[in-house]
């Protein structure tokens, strides 16, 4: 099928609409230029319109992710500048391409741990990307700088050797790249002060890979945290001193109150009753992350780099070779999805409010993604009885066609 032009209005018709309310209706979506013109109940036919017959299918809004490291046998950390060839200079296009044929529509860019000019350069790389948007791949909204500020004690797939405490000079040098987001552990020397850099920066701060407990969670929010980091991974749990139970960071981000946190629902990292209890706990601030790696949609034994961390695909997950620990994931937003529907019973408009727009309202770009209404980007994901991707849009642009 041919794609229209751009002043050819798209008409999405016999659908069923995830509508803003959360409601699931009969309707059709108008698509013109890079907007949604209009969600109605109503069946339209525009006289010279693009029509898509929808057949029924489910039209809900593009998925936004807040952690992805890859996909699709490419790795964001070979980021280069966009001038250098968009279409082959550089691994964003094609994971940004890969990711909206699987209907996540905007993302940030997460860095594994390494030299704080290293993670600099490429973070300064991602941010012209992100004012080089691709006319059909996910809109890339920034670098997330998962380290080097991370404990050792949780150092997960993260090099120890690459952590250090926040210093004053690195942290200037990585706050003037303009970074979406930076994970760190809040127990760190300097770390309180690094916060509210980063917190009056723009960026959004997110505590994790971390030892911390309650009252050191609560002096990071005082200082401008706002995040929490994949629950349980990377995480302090409960210890004993004598007969006193001394809570860790898992405790203290389940009975925090007010923070934004994040799990990995993948059906490989948490097992079911994790997931429950993360969705009691946290309620309307739960939002799902995929930590993907670019041995997303890549067979088993597929080999690949967290930094100098070397993971490869195995059952359907990434693992560090050579150790008992989870190198990211392989599997992309729409699987989350599908798992928690399909497999665990979640509501769908739950379930999408989880990808969509409570991870566009953190990222900072919750006024214009993440919900099917006029005005919105027109970032759309047409999934069938399966919850499969079926179409994408991304800013009105056709990314996923039969």
């Amino acid at each position: 099928m041919p794609e229209p032009d751009d002043a050819t209005p798209t008409v999405i018709a016999g659908a069923s609409v995830l509508m803003a309310d959360g409601r699931v209706q009969p309707g059709s979506v108008v698509i013109e230029g890079g907007t949604i013109a209009e969600v109605t109940t109503r069946s339209v036919r525009r006289r010279g319109a693009n029509v898509i017959e929808a057949q029924g299918r489910l039209v809900v809004p593009g998925l936004v992710d807040l952690h992805l490291h890859g996909a699709g046998g490419a790795s964001l950390e070979s980021v280069v500048e966009p001038a250098a060839d968009p279409e082959r200079g550089s691994a964003v296009p094609r994971v940004l391409r890969h990711l909206a044929r699987a209907g996540v529509t905007a993302t940030f860019a997460s860095l594994a741990s390494d030299a704080v000019e290293t993670m600099a350069r490429r973070s300064r790389a991602l941010a012209r990307w992100r004012e080089h948007p691709l006319a059909d791949g996910a809109e890339l909204l920034g670098a997330h700088l998962e380290g080097p500020f991370l404990s050792p004690a949780q150092a997960g797939a993260h090099d120890p050797a690459l952590l250090v405490a926040p210093g004053a000079d690195d942290v200037a040098r990585l706050v003037e790249t303009r970074p979406a987001m930076i994970t760190l552990a809040p127990e760190l020397p300097g770390a309180l002060a690094a916060t509210r850099s980063f917190a009056d920066a723009g960026t959004v701060v997110a505590i994790g890979h971390s030892e911390a407990g309650p009252e050191e969670v609560a002096a990071a929010v005082e200082a401008g945290a706002s995040h929490l980091t994949h629950l349980w991974s990377g995480q302090s749990s409960t210890t004993r001193t004598g007969p006193w139970r001394v809570p860790g960071l898992l405790e203290a981000s389940l009975s925090s109150a007010g923070l934004t946190a994040e799990v990995i629902a993948d059906g490989k990292h948490l097992p079911r009753e994790l997931l429950e209890i993360a969705r009691r706990c946290l309620g309307g601030n739960l939002v799902v992350v995929s930590d993907a790696t670019e041995g997303a949609g890549m067979p088993d034994g597929f080999r690949y780099g967290l930094a100098s961390v070397q993971c490869e695909v195995r059952d359907g997950v990434g693992m560090v070779v050579g150790q008992p620990a989870f190198g990211g994931s392989t599997t992309t937003l729409d699987g989350m999805l599908a798992h928690l529907c399909l497999e665990l019973g979640w509501p769908v408009p739950e379930v999408v409010e989880m990808l969509s727009a409570r991870p566009a309202s953190i990222a900072g770009v919750g006024e214009r993604k993440g919900r099917l209404a006029a005005g919105f980007d027109a970032d759309l994901l047409v999934l069938d009885d399966q919850l499969r991707p079926w179409r994408t849009w991304v800013r009105g642009t056709p990314a996923l066609l039969p």
